[in-house]
Formats: structure tokens, C-alpha cells, sequence
């Protein structure tokens, strides 16, 4: 299951599976909103998050569902030298509290500033494991997100937001490499939308952001819209984080 974290700046919300937090947008009154595959963005140093998602198990039957969860924390600067996001993830919650899980380690840089600026990534996913999640292959995919502006005739600017990437476990069950593509738009203070070629399947999704919540989110997605593979599920998430769990 894809997950979906938050980042917030006065003006300015992320939603997507890793949350960056961009100066350069800071002043942007768009929720920019990239969902189901993985930017090459990371939290910022100090930045605490969390999500409970929920999916259905199969398509049409919404009284189905299977949960997962995500723990995370960023490290360093992905502007002035390289930043790092750690994350653990619990599988499912159908059984005993996380009696299953693996962590991913993602590494950022930026390497364009100015009006689009420029990210590269990479990330290496499942390198620990436990419970049934020991099945699980070490992954990797690299990465790049940029961040142009949409500008209407009538002078309206919109956030968008690119990301295009490679991954070695992405097909065929995630047991072979492929290529991913996703594109994500700021609509308004409280809504935004994503597309995701994820290397099978196309996703849609969209995030809500509430003025009287400050450190959060929801999120919800259609999975496999095509039902390409007989996959079509729905998504929904949760997402709260913390800007300032430590300092330095």
C-alpha cells in the first residue's frame, strides 16, 4: 500500500509518500500534492511524521479493509548538503500490532534552485525486516522531482509538482525493475490532485487540508484506476507530523 505523509509551511502543504519542505514555495497558497510513488524529496532536519492508512481489500467491497502505518524523522539539509529520511513501516493491522514491518532509508539533494527547483533521490527500502515483511527483497530506486509553476492567462499561479524515477522491484509482484512517472497540482489552500504511473498500474488521488488543523492531513486515492491488473482499490490516509521534535 502506497502511504501518504504531510509537510506544512505558512502557505505551503505537501502530501506525498516522503513530505518536503521547500523555501522557494514557501509563500505558495496551494496544497501541492504528489501521491503513490516516490518523490526525491525528504523531511527537513528535525521534522517528525506519521500516517494510518486504510485500503480495501478488493475492489467493490468497502467493509474489506487492511491498515498500515508509518513512522518517520528527517535528518540534515536536502538544500545545503544532504538530507536523509528514515522510515519504518507496519504492513498491516489485521494482526498483532506491529508484528510486521520494514525500514526504508532515503537520501536528497538539491541541485537546482530558482523558480523550479530541482531534487535528486535515491532510496534503498526493505534493507531491515520482521514478521512476514522477512520476505520482502532490499529495493532501491533513484530519482528526480522538480517543481515548476502553472501561470493561467488571467494571472492564477498553480504549484505543480514532477517526479520521475527508476526502481529495481516495481513489477511482476515487485520482482522487476520499471520505470515511474507522477505529476501533482496545487488547486487551492485545501485541495490538491496527483496522477501516478507507478510501472503498473495508474493511480488518482487528491488531499484535503483543514484551516483549523495545523499539523495534518487526509489523503485518499483509487488505485490501479484502469484496473489494469484487476487490482482497483480504494485509499485513504491520515497524516500528522511534527516540525520541531528536536533541534539543531
Amino acid at each position: 500500500m502506497a502511504l501518504s505523509f504531510l509537510v506544512s509551511t505558512p502557505g505551503l502543504v505537501v502530501a506525498q509518500d516522503t513530505p518536503p519542505l521547500l523555501p522557494s514555495l514557501a509563500e505558495s497558497p496551494k496544497n501541492l500534492t504528489l501521491l503513490s510513488v516516490t518523490s526525491a524529496t525528504v523531511a527537513p532536519h528535525g521534522l517528525a511524521f506519521g500516517s494510518l492508512s486504510f485500503t480495501s481489500k478488493r475492489e467493490g467491497v468497502f467493509d474489506e479493509w487492511d491498515g498500515s502505518m508509518a513512522f518517520g524523522v528527517g535528518f540534515g539539509s536536502a538544500e545545503d548538503t544532504v538530507g536523509v529520511q528514515l522510515t519504518a513501516q507496519v504492513t498491516s493491522l489485521t494482526d498483532e500490532f506491529g508484528d510486521s514491518g520494514y525500514f526504508d532509508l532515503k537520501l536528497s539533494r538539491q541541485v537546482s534552485r530558482g523558480n523550479t527547483p530541482v531534487y535528486l533521490g535515491a532510496q534503498v527500502s526493505s534493507f531491515a525486516t520482521w514478521g512476514d515483511a522477512n520476505v520482502n527483497p532490499v529495493s532501491g530506486k533513484v530519482m528526480v522531482t522538480w517543481f515548476p509553476t502553472l501561470t493561467t492567462s488571467g494571472g492564477q499561479a498553480f504549484p505543480l509538482m514532477f517526479t520521475a524515477g527508476v526502481g529495481s522491484h516495481l513489477r511482476n509482484n515487485f520482482t522487476d525493475p520499471a520505470g515511474y512517472f507522477g505529476a501533482g497540482i496545487g488547486l487551492s489552500r485545501n485541495f490538491g490532485a496527483s496522477a501516478s504511473w507507478t510501472g503498473e498500474t495508474l493511480d488518482i488521488g487528491t488531499s484535503i487540508l483543514f484551516d483549523s488543523w495545523k499539523y495534518g492531513n487526509v489523503t485518499a486515492e483509487i488505485n490501479d484506476v484502469t484496473d489494469r491488473l484487476g487490482q482497483r482499490r480504494f485509499s485513504i490516509s491520515l497524516n500528522i507530523f511534527n516540525p520541531s521534535s528536536f533541534g539543531g
